[in-house]
């Protein structure tokens, strides 16, 4: 184990924020419901419409996975969304399930319609079906006063699938311009350009007014491409991760990088929102760079290799981080 891994270990195992009551990390707009299916075959070879999967149903959404997987690590957390009255029942039995005391979900509004989204996991590619619901238009108008009154005591604001979202670009520039003046920091993971480019004649363009508010970009290895972060020049710090590694990069030179865990990999939806919440752990610590990478490495490297895809608490991270092996590259 190197000295930075120890460090790192001691940090996380001696963080333990006082909190007076605040959120400190509030995720939005996105709440769905969840379908996992695994496909154990090769779709290319399947000679049938019809295909046994094992399913798993849970809670969904980058903005919700993302607050669920920090409220694990002891993380104050709070999610902003709308959905309808059925998704807010299931919502609640999944939190009361991973029993998250310390996430808030009083700033659901019901008056909205579900979002599902159905993963088709095989051994070489993910086949994500997505109903957006109330996600597709959520704005600034559907934000209130005590939705602001939240935004105004924390301490970060996240805010994700920006692509899905046709008020996405409103949205996102009208809440961080809201951080902005109150000293919080922002977090943006705009998820697959994919909806957004059929529709957007340059997806990268319209994202560029949304980054003069953003302290961190969260892409992966697709999304920097089509967002065109090669030439990047901004004062975000983006936070680029891969399956092999991840990276941090600040006025286009890469200021801290960190190799991914070597682990078997049970499932891969989900990896992107967790290695988040790891992150904005180390973020709300002060860890140092190469420190939050490691820890966003090993929480989304815990989650992918976990049979029942649960959420790691705090000790799991320590012990993973004690016994995992870095990937070799």
């Amino acid at each position: 184990m190197s000295a930075e891994v120890e460090n790192l270990i001691k940090k996380t195992e001696n963080f333990n924020k006082n909190f007076d009551g605040k959120k400190y990390t509030v995720f939005m707009p996105h709440f769905c419901i969840d379908i996992l299916a695994k496909f154990e075959g090769n779709l290319n070879t399947a000679t049938s419409t019809h295909l046994e999967t094992k399913n798993t149903l849970k809670e969904g959404g980058k903005a919700t996975n993302s607050a669920f997987a920090l409220a694990s690590l002891g993380i104050s957390s709070a999610i902003i969304a709308k959905t309808n009255e059925i998704g807010f029942a299931l919502l609640k039995n999944f939190k009361s399930k991973n029993l998250l005391k310390n996430l808030d979900i009083s700033h659901i509004k019901t008056d909205g319609n579900l979002a599902t989204t159905c993963a088709i996991e095989t051994a070489d590619k993910n086949i994500m079906l997505s109903d957006a619901g109330s996600l597709k238009n959520f704005g600034t108008k559907n934000l209130t006063e005590d939705d602001f009154e939240l935004l105004k005591h924390s301490e970060i604001v996240a805010i994700s699938d920006w692509a899905l979202n046709e008020k996405g670009t409103e949205l996102a520039v009208e809440i961080f311009k809201f951080a902005k003046r109150n000293s919080i920091r922002t977090f943006f993971d705009p998820g697959d350009p994919t909806p957004k480019i059929n529709k957007v004649s340059d997806v990268a363009e319209e994202m560029k007014e949304i980054l003069n508010f953003t302290d961190f970009l969260s892409v992966n290895e697709d999304e920097f491409k089509y967002y065109k972060l090669d030439n990047f020049k901004g004062k975000t710090k983006i936070i680029y991760h891969t399956a092999k590694f991840s990276s941090v990069i600040e006025n286009g030179r890469t200021i801290a990088k960190a190799t991914a865990f070597d682990v078997g990999v049970k499932r891969l939806t989900g990896a992107g929102d967790t290695f988040n919440s790891g992150f904005i752990f180390g973020e709300t610590g002060n860890f140092e760079e190469n420190e939050k990478l490691i820890l966003a490495n090993a929480v989304a490297a815990n989650y992918i290799s976990n049979p029942t895809a649960a959420y790691a608490n705090k000790n799991n991270i320590v012990k993973f981080l004690k016994t995992a092996k870095f990937k070799k590259i």
